[in-house]
């Protein structure tokens, strides 16, 4: 591929969606589960929140048609990248980069007052984090963990406390109250019940029966675990996972997540994935509890000051 082949563009609608999702696709099905998304990924960052703005903060790069990778640019100043194949992030990576930039600066900082324009890069993915030097970036403590377990073995059926049960969302009809518990868990506004109604809607990979929830006694939700499925590669994730603050310390988390994992093993999973960050220590402690075991770390990547 030569310099004057490779052009890019921002996103354009629901069928850059699908390519993209394509991409990530077959990023697994060479390098799973060392891949720094999933397939429910791009789902749930295209419609968790209404101020998304694709056009502007999703950019695609192509050579001769075929999409060769993706940034996307979140408002906390948080730059996603994903190239396949790796061969091609020597080429178009420092394209990423400058524009990443451009975007921070075109919006004038981030959500977070003075913190810089963050790469990220697996530190599995040797040609990324490679690229990402090149262009001046270095890498930093903060991290996620990236944890991971197979699903090969029959799963145990959770234990609540009385009163409590756990179950699926019927559909659009408890849009509102599936909205009202993650914005308890986790102290937002960002998801409303428009908004999800939205992505229960629209997003390609959500199936109500992999959204779980538990039930309080008063029949309020008091904890969810939304699982996303890859069909094609066979392997789940779970984004996000919370309990509204009135019914924590009850093991309701961890239930949601439990029946989750066993709806995605019925659905035909045979592996799961889980993003943690390393110094949240309860929900690290969680998905141990559950089997998952560290795999990778998608590492952060900034400019050092003064450079």
């Amino acid at each position: 591929m030569t310099a004057s082949a490779l052009t890019s563009r921002g996103y354009a609608g629901e069928a850059d969606l699908i390519r993209m999702q394509a991409l990530v696709r077959d990023a697994w099905s060479q390098y799973g589960p060392h891949v720094e998304c999933t397939v429910g990924d791009l789902d749930w960052r295209m419609y968790r929140r209404a101020t998304v703005d694709p056009g502007e903060n999703i950019r695609l790069w192509e050579a001769g048609g075929t999409l060769l990778g993706f940034a996307w640019f979140l408002l906390n100043g948080d730059l996603d990248l994903l190239v396949h194949p790796r061969e091609h992030c020597a080429t178009v990576v420092a394209d990423m980069v400058q524009w990443g930039e451009a975007r921070l600066h075109a919006i004038g900082g981030s959500e977070q007052p003075g913190r810089q324009l963050h790469a990220w890069a697996l530190a599995s993915n040797k040609p990324l984090s490679r690229a990402l030097r090149a262009t001046g970036l270095r890498p930093i403590s903060t991290s996620y963990l990236h944890l991971f377990r197979t699903l090969d073995a029959p799963l145990d059926a959770p234990s609540l406390p009385a009163g409590y049960h756990v179950r699926a969302v019927t559909g659009l009809a408890e849009a509102a109250k599936r909205a009202a518990v993650h914005r308890a868990s986790f102290g937002s506004e960002r998801v409303t019940t428009e908004v999800y109604a939205h992505l229960m809607r629209s997003a390609r990979h959500y199936r109500p029966e992999l959204d779980v929830v538990v039930t309080a006694p008063d029949g309020d939700f008091a904890a969810m675990a939304l699982g996303w499925l890859d069909p094609d590669n066979l392997v789940g994730e779970l984004e996000p996972v919370g309990t509204a603050p009135a019914h924590r310390r009850q093991g309701l988390a961890r239930a949601a997540s439990q029946e989750a994992l066993r709806r995605l093993q019925a659905a035909g999973a045979r592996s799961v994935v889980i993003y943690a960050l390393p110094d949240n220590a309860g929900s690290v402690e969680l998905y141990v509890s559950l089997g998952l075991r560290e795999l990778d770390r998608n590492v952060g990547f900034v400019r050092p000051a003064g450079s």
